[in-house]
């Protein structure tokens, strides 16, 4: 559902998934996951009974499988801006996006104090695009009502046509 919109769906940098039944142990980076995406072994690690919850609860903005592939995505669309006019568009949109926040901080300050993004957020630029696309899915009309202008980058970064206005189950 993520690269609906694209031509190049494919991504370079993910060929395979390890799912475990529950959190898992890093041996990388010696902490538990949830998930995560590892672009060294091109593979999308993660817990079957968290990734399961995030499409149970429709509503949460938290989907663990739309949040890893968009780590996924962005990774191999940088990668492959020169190459790909679906990753020039994700990167593209996703710059101006991230320009348009620097420029109106009282826009973004709304975005933070809403807390309609969970803080984890404003960790860095990877989680922010990550997490917004979980809302983006699981909460598209909320989003399109509070901040109209996220919901407009964030289509066009994905290539969507057509309005989302259900959460995907």
């Amino acid at each position: 559902m993520l690269t609906f919109g694209y031509r190049d769906y494919l991504l370079k940098t993910l060929d395979k998934f390890i799912i475990y039944p529950k959190v898992s142990y890093s041996q990388i980076n010696k902490a538990h996951h949830k998930g995560e995406y590892n672009p060294s072994y091109k593979a999308i690690i993660f817990s079957w009974e968290d990734f399961i919850e995030g499409y149970d609860i429709s509503n949460d903005n938290f989907n663990l499988g739309i949040h890893e592939i968009v780590h996924a995505m962005h990774f191999d669309y940088l990668r492959e801006i020169n190459e790909s006019i679906s990753a020039s568009i994700f990167i593209n949109q996703y710059q101006k996006l991230l320009q348009f926040l620097k420029k109106d901080e009282l826009y973004k300050d709304n975005l933070v104090k809403s807390k309609y993004l969970r803080n984890y957020a404003f960790t860095n630029n990877f989680e922010f695009i990550a997490v917004l696309i979980e809302a983006f899915f699981e909460t598209p009309l909320e989003l399109k009502i509070q901040f109209p202008e996220v919901y407009n980058y964030v289509k066009k970064m994905l290539n969507y046509k057509q309005e989302i206005h259900t959460g995907w189950k």
